[in-house]
């Protein structure tokens, strides 16, 4: 889960950061053909939050206004109690999205908590922050998922490094490679259905030398998987 923050008050007297607000889950897996999926947030803190939700298609920038994602997020903007809970329904609008792969999105929720009591009336630096999570809608003609990324996914030497393959219809979310006793991703990637990645490495790997891939699954879990250089 990715946190942006956004100053929404600037007087440089007082500072206070007090973000409570989490989704639960890394990830929405949204079935294309579904009405409405729904999306918990809970607010662990003591205080009230004003909460502001919608989805993007991919632009880090945008906001409520400016997004393109073709979503209705019920409620936009709702007040979560201290350590209650609050459901937000996302409805996806049309049905043009590609039948034979994944398409991804981002939900934002922007937690917007109020001024401290003991800072009433003074100047202050009140941040709101913006959680983002992965929106991945799902077409029944590839559900539920047949193929793993240890089937969909191969491994090949290049003259840069290696280069992985997705031969299937699934987003793979890399975490890590890892050959012999080397490590060669400096942040983790999201390989694209049917597309390749070719991931620049320290050293020169070899023909049928083993390596370890680590992919994130639907449930936001590690799992590795050995793969043979090809």
């Amino acid at each position: 889960m990715k946190k942006i923050f956004f100053t929404t008050i600037v007087f440089c007297v007082s500072f206070a950061v007090n973000a409570n607000v989490i989704i639960n889950g890394t990830r929405v897996i949204y079935p294309k053909d579904n009405k409405e999926v729904i999306v918990q947030l809970y607010n662990n803190g003591n205080s009230p939050s004003l909460v502001q939700s919608w989805i993007d298609d991919g632009d880090i920038n945008s906001t409520p206004e400016t997004s393109k994602a073709p979503f209705l997020v019920s409620p936009p903007v709702v007040k979560v109690d201290g350590h209650s809970g609050q459901q937000v329904g996302l409805k996806l609008l049309e049905n043009t999205l590609p039948s034979d792969k994944e398409s991804m999105f981002y939900l934002n929720v922007l937690d917007i908590p109020p001024t401290p009591d003991n800072l009433n009336g003074m100047n202050t630096i009140q941040m709101a922050i913006r959680s983002r999570i992965k929106v991945i809608v799902r077409p029944k003609e590839i559900s539920p998922i047949k193929n793993t990324p240890s089937t969909q996914l191969t491994v090949s030497k290049n003259s840069n490094g290696v280069q992985l393959d997705n031969k299937g219809p699934y987003f793979i979310n890399i975490a890590n490679i890892i050959c012999g006793q080397d490590s060669f991703l400096k942040e983790p990637f999201i390989l694209r259905p049917f597309t390749r990645e070719t991931i620049d490495t320290i050293r020169k790997v070899d023909v049928e030398e083993k390596c370890n891939v680590t992919y994130v699954d639907d449930l936001g879990a590690y799992t590795k998987v050995v793969f043979t250089i090809k």
